[in-house]
């Protein structure tokens, strides 16, 4: 069992590799890294893309967007009632 195991991890290896190969082959032809490789955080030299932080949002702000939700609720409730 422990050779099987052995044997599906070698190729896996492999494939990885011709994989990493054809991605960069890819990228030369085309100038720039492919977008499979950069996801999978191959060997494409490109590095991952930073993530986006979120604003925060000031306690006006909050206020702010609770009433123009309340609003909208408000205004759908009396679009519903006259139906």
């Amino acid at each position: 069992m422990q050779t099987i195991i052995d044997n599906l991890k070698a190729e896996r290896a492999a494939l990885l590799d011709g994989l990493a190969k054809i991605d960069a082959a890819l990228a030369a032809l085309t100038g720039g890294a492919n977008k499979a490789t950069a996801r999978a955080g191959g060997s494409g030299g490109a590095a991952a893309p930073k993530r986006r932080r979120r604003r925060k949002m000031t306690d006006e702000q909050k206020r702010a967007i609770s009433a123009r939700m309340k609003k909208s609720w408000a205004s759908r409730k009396r679009k519903a009632a006259r139906k």
